[in-house]
């Protein structure tokens, strides 16, 4: 019982150790990524029959409530579609189901990473979508503080300033960009 116990607490110190203790043995993102694909749970997700199907449809349900809401408001902002709407009644009426699938999207998201974490790390498509979501995040962020607050202004225009139509164009085109490489991590 002595010896095992030694051993467990040799075990903990060196994993600490790892983690964050000497900076000379600090834990490299891959070694972190090992780590994560080996846990009972990342194995559980990977390996079972239901789990990774039910939330890899929940995480594309999110996608689609999410990104096809956001796609609308993009649309609008662009004068493509629903031209004859207020700008601020189009986003204020699509904005809660965007957030909505948002969230769903980024649990679901975040699940699927913790099943295939080592998959995800080496793969070209996962690193490029990362960024690409943190694009979007920070495109969005200019949206709410620069574009949106003058936008009650161009309400009833056809057309509106060329930052919203960037901000929809831009949108658009990473959320597509996104969607190519979530289904290119899923056969490549």
């Amino acid at each position: 019982m002595g010896l095992l116990n030694e051993r467990r607490h040799r075990e903990k110190a060196q994993t600490r150790e790892q983690i964050g203790g000497n900076p000379k043995t600090k834990m490299s993102p891959l070694h972190f990524v090992q780590w994560l694909n080996e846990t009972p749970w990342s194995v559980f997700l990977r390996e079972s029959d239901w789990p990774f199907a039910v939330i890899e449809t929940v995480h594309i349900l999110g996608l689609g409530l999410s990104v096809g809401t956001i796609m609308w408001v993009d649309l609008r902002l662009v004068g493509l579609a629903m031209r004859r709407h207020r700008t601020s009644d189009v986003i204020s009426q699509l904005e809660p189901w965007a957030i909505g699938g948002f969230i769903v999207m980024i649990i679901s998201g975040a699940l699927l990473l913790s099943a295939e974490p080592l998959k995800c790390y080496t793969r070209l498509s996962f690193r490029l979508k990362v960024v690409m979501l943190i694009l979007a995040g920070l495109n969005f962020l200019y949206f709410d503080t620069r574009v949106r607050p003058s936008l009650t202004s161009y309400d009833e225009a056809v057309t509106l300033p060329w930052r919203a139509r960037m901000v929809g164009y831009l949108s658009l085109a990473l959320w597509l960009g996104i969607i190519f490489c979530g289904r290119w991590m899923a056969y490549f």
